[in-house]
């Protein structure tokens, strides 16, 4: 479960807060959306409900609040995988393919069985000091 303490009242207050700030500004998006034909009052009078409850009785948000971090926890799971698994599979992947075939082997990693050392020579260093403290 993350890392938030679901019985501490301050938390409770605060999911209560911020659950009605959030159901207040999906009924005014969809308000501003649809006009006044179709005011957005489900979701006001329930943002409403979330304030007062986290303003007055927070312990009575804690069953919510804790399906809620359940629920995150989940949604952690599984969203952190899907990316990881999409930055995997539709990132490094192809770039891999692409270095493969454009690169012959830009690690130098391949075993060459005739050489007698794999030694590379280091590139040369300038020897006067200014150039290493003006390196741009």
């Amino acid at each position: 479960m993350l890392n938030i303490d679901t019985s501490s009242r301050r938390e409770q207050r605060n999911f209560g807060l911020v659950m009605g700030a959030a159901f207040g500004v999906i009924g005014l998006l969809r308000w501003a959306v649809h006009g006044l034909e179709d005011f957005p009052a489900v979701f006001l009078a329930i943002g409403v409900v979330f304030a007062i409850l986290g303003l007055l009785a927070p312990r009575v948000l804690k069953p919510l609040f804790v399906a809620w971090m359940k629920l995150a926890t989940v949604l952690n799971w599984v969203m952190t995988r899907l990316f990881l698994g999409a930055a995997f599979y539709l990132i490094i992947t192809p770039v891999r393919l692409i270095v493969k075939i454009v690169a012959d082997d830009p690690l130098k990693r391949a075993w060459l069985p005739g050489a007698e050392t794999y030694w590379e020579e280091p590139e040369e260093q300038p020897e006067d000091i200014r150039r290493y403290r003006n390196q741009f």
